[in-house]
Order: C-alpha cells, then structure tokens, then sequence
C-alpha cells in the first residue's frame, strides 16, 4: 500500500497543486487547511486537486482536526511548506508519534528573538540584537544594540515590515508603525509579533560570487537527526528597505569560502536541535567570516522550483521522504544554474499597472514569468510588493547577473500620482 502524507496548507508559499504534484511519487496526499487560511490565500484549491482535503472552520483547530482525521485514516507523515504552521506541524506529528521535528525546539525556527538567543548560548557569533514586545522598549533596545541597525518582526517572513535604522530618534516612530502595520500585514507576519532590533551585518563584497550581494543561503534536508547539505545559494542585491530581489542556484563562492558556510550553518543547525526536514539557513559573509542572518526550518522561498531546473533533486519530494522518516541520500548534480529575480515595488504605493513582462519573457534564458503584483492594488504594511517571478536557466554565475540586471531594467512599474515612493 503507498503511503500517505499529509500536506499542512499555509497561507503563503508554494502553489498547492504543484506541490501535490511533486509529492506524488512519495506517496498520496492529504491537504489539512481551514476556512481562515483558504480565505487568504492567492491562489485557489483546483476542483481537479489529486488530494484529499481536510477543511478546519478555523486555523486555530487545525491541529485538532489533523489528528480527528488521521484517527480514521492512515497517515504516515507530516509535512508544511509555510512559515506559519511549521509549530502545527510539528504538534501534529508529535500527536501521531510520526517523524517530525521535536515541538519544543520549533519556536527557535519560528521566533528570531528565541532563535538569536538560542544561538548565543549554544557560542554562534551573533549581532547584538534586543527584543521589542512595545514603543516602552525603545530606550532599552537602543542602550544596547549599536546602530545601524535591522528592525523586523520576531514572526515574520520575506523581509516583511523589515527596515534600517540609521539614527536614535528614528526607533520610536518606525516602532509605532510597525506594530501598526504588523496589524495589517496580511500572512507575512503572525498576529501579535514582536520586534527585534539587531546589529546590521555588514557584508564583505570580496567574499561574495562577483556581481552578487555578500549573503548566501544553505539548503539542507534531516532525517533521524542526520543533516545533509543539499547546495548553497548566491543572492542579488536587496532593494530598499530590505526586500530580496531575487537568487541563484548553486553559489558560484570558491571551495574555500564554501566550506566556511557550511561550517557556520552545521553550528547553527546543531544549536537549533534540527533533526528532521528542511531547512533554509541565511548567511552574511563578513570580513570575519559567515555569520548567520537566520535559519528557517522550511524550505526557502523559490528553492523547489529551482532545483528541477538544474539539477535532479526534487526537493519537495525530499521533504516528503523526510517526513515519512527517509532520505534518498542523493546529491544534486548540477547541469548549470538556476535563476530567480524577484522585483518588488515599493512599500506605500498605489500601483496602477506594470510593463516590460512579456519583454522579460521573451530574453533566452527566462523559462517563466509570474504575474503576481501588477495592478491595480496598493503596497502599504509590505502587502503586494512582489511583483514578479522570473525563472531563467543559465550556464555560469556572469549570465545569471546580466539576467537579473536586464530583468530589473525591463520591468516598468507604474504608480498613481497621489503615490509616496
């Protein structure tokens, strides 16, 4: 008989029937979501979905109804591809006594604040950072991380309501906003988040693949508490205040600088206790060497699209063998790189149409173009930033930047005039 996995639904992240798709030849499928979550989504649960779906009235009793279901059904593992109930999930497993990994370290991959004080006592080399709960923390927080620093939500995802804080009378304002925002923020913040305030990592471009940003990202699968490093991933440059842009795969860094990163992620994942499924571990690369910016216990972003481009990893597959307890233990073997560009508008704009698309999708490489924020709609508390993804294959680092650099250039957003950019 084939197994069953049980796919938690989020309210952001990868499109459900690909996912469902790409999980197929581990085993059948069981979509648990809510009412709540679907109501929020972008996309829609397809008529012709090749699963079965399981519907909560609320996210709040997801996890109830997840195990109600599997009290009637087999199941043979968890598994969630969003940041927000990457918790639920591991509950639920925990519920069933399934693979998964253990509750009580979850909220170190969920909570940054938890996760930077996790690392500190384990000895990982840390910024200073200090925890927001009001506007009452302010003077606390600035006594004691040094500026410039980073402001963002301890729950929170994609760079959402992240900003720079150059100045001392700055903090207060940008904290009243961005507990007000946070309010408003649709799935790319929980509820209720606090803040953070952190010590800016200054990136070292020596160290960084030419024409990229110095940050990179460790993409890593467990299974029974053994870790496997999958790839490391280049970055392109931020757009303000501090939006992702987009991403390669596999980094161009030398063996030498490589090697560096692993080791830092290894210690990283170590402190954090991952024993089971993905994670998708953020690095900058200072002078004094890798430093980890975060480390999330899922996987990152446009990563599961990426790694079919060019490699023969599957990497929602490998999640779904992690959850059932598995590991194919295949290395990818990459045929060239693959490439994400992400451009974003920016926060606080009324967009009103976008050009330049259908020019991007026409450039050699480029294998898709996503539609995903062109008008008309409005960008306040982060909402709707992301404006595109392009997915372009390419045969060395240089041509994965003059793709970035020509897809930027291509991309023609328009705004109101009433607009504050």
């Amino acid at each position: 008989m084939r197994p069953v996995v049980m796919l938690l639904l989020g309210t952001r992240g990868i499109r459900v029937t690909e996912t469902v798709q790409q999980l197929r030849p581990v085993g059948d499928v069981v979509v648990a979501t809510s009412a709540d979550i679907l109501d929020a989504r972008a996309d829609r649960l397809d008529d012709d979905l090749p699963a079965t779906v399981v519907i909560a009235e609320h996210s709040d009793g997801l996890i109830d109804r997840a195990v109600a279901y599997a009290a009637e059904h087999r199941v043979d593992g968890v598994l969630t591809f969003s940041d927000d109930l990457v918790e639920a999930t591991a509950a639920v497993a925990d519920r069933l006594g399934l693979p998964g990994q253990p509750p009580a370290t979850m909220a170190a991959f969920r909570d940054k604040y938890v996760q930077r004080s996790t690392l500190a006592a384990a000895g990982v080399p840390t910024p200073r950072f200090a925890r927001l709960a009001s506007a009452d923390d302010v003077p606390a927080a600035l006594a004691e991380v040094p500026l410039a620093a980073i402001l963002k939500p301890t729950r929170g995802s994609g760079g959402a309501l992240a900003s720079i804080v150059t100045a001392p009378d700055q903090l207060a304002d940008r904290v009243a906003v961005a507990f007000d925002d946070a309010a408003r923020a649709g799935g790319a913040v929980d509820p209720g988040t606090e803040f953070i305030l952190e010590e800016v990592l200054v990136g070292d471009p020596a160290r960084a693949t030419p024409a990229f940003a110095p940050y990179v990202s460790v993409e890593s699968v467990a299974v029974n508490g053994v870790v496997t490093h999958l790839a490391v991933t280049d970055r392109f440059p931020t757009a303000p205040p501090v939006l992702e842009t987009g991403m390669m795969l596999p980094s161009g860094l030398g063996a030498g600088e490589k090697t560096e990163v692993l080791a830092m992620a290894d210690q990283a994942l170590s402190a954090l206790g991952l024993s089971c499924g993905l994670a998708h571990t953020e690095l900058m690369l200072t002078a004094d060497g890798p430093r980890i910016i975060e480390v999330n216990g899922r996987a990152g972003g446009a990563l599961p699209y990426l790694f079919p481009m060019v490699s023969g990893v599957n990497l929602i597959a490998r999640a779904g063998q992690a959850a059932l307890g598995l590991d194919s233990g295949e290395l990818p073997s990459f045929t060239g790189h693959a490439v994400f560009v992400s451009p974003h508008h920016p926060v606080g704009v009324e967009i009103e149409k976008v050009e330049g698309l259908d020019e991007i999708a026409a450039l050699p490489a480029v294998r898709a173009v996503i539609p995903l924020s062109v008008g008309p709609g409005r960008t306040d508390a982060h909402r709707d930033t992301l404006i595109a993804a392009i997915l372009a294959t390419v045969p060395t680092p240089n041509a994965a930047a003059a793709v970035w650099r020509e897809a930027m250039a291509l991309i023609r957003p328009r705004y109101t005039l009433s607009s504050t950019v």
